[in-house]
């Protein structure tokens, strides 16, 4: 299946030819999709898989706009872009720490959370990294966290792209995303 990178914008931009000619334009690819459903409606067509016919139609006008998507496209874009996600993240919690908006959890709940993602298969090693990278990131978790104790166990989470070793300390909310384990202290339960 072919996937639109919405990162390039199309030489003729976003449009769709209906097949009674009807050319459908919008300002993106999602709206393309979500003027076609009413079109198909007020015209009384079926409604088809606007979504797959408009990917297809536009995939086959500008090839150089999609990618092949096997399923693990995915997992492949998270792991290349691990570093950035981590770095962009500390620099927000560093912000949020010079705006004094950070709170801590006690140092039992650091190390209990240390312990699940210590045996996480998403928490990813950034040993990889260029020495800069590297450099940088041990001063901002220096910055935010202080002289509070580092699990040299845990890395970068693949799934939230955070810092490991920052996020056990940091009191966050919990989220709703399915990619995360059972166990993990971050994934919503309710």
């Amino acid at each position: 299946m072919k996937r639109i990178n919405n990162n390039i914008y199309p030489k003729d931009g976003h449009w769709y030819r209906e097949k009674d000619g009807a050319k459908i334009r919008a300002d993106s690819w999602a709206g393309v999709i979500v003027r076609l459903i009413a079109y198909r409606k007020r015209a009384g067509y079926a409604p088809g898989s606007p979504a797959e016919e408009v990917i297809a139609q536009a995939c086959s006008r500008n090839p150089i706009i999609c990618t092949d998507d096997n399923g693990q496209q995915e997992s492949l874009v998270k792991r290349a872009t691990l570093k950035s996600r981590i770095l962009s993240w500390m620099a927000l919690a560093r912000k949020h720490k010079a705006e004094q908006k950070i709170e801590y959890v006690d140092a039992k709940t650091a190390a209990d959370r240390a312990q699940i993602c210590a045996g996480c298969r998403f928490n990813a090693s950034l040993s990889e990294g260029c020495a800069s990278c590297r450099q940088a990131l041990s001063e901002m978790r220096n910055e935010v966290l202080g002289r509070r104790t580092i699990d040299n166990r845990l890395q970068g989470c693949l799934v939230l792209g955070e810092d490991l070793p920052t996020a056990a300390h940091l009191e966050r909310e919990t989220v709703d995303n399915a990619e995360l384990p059972d166990n993990c202290w971050r994934k919503r339960t309710l």
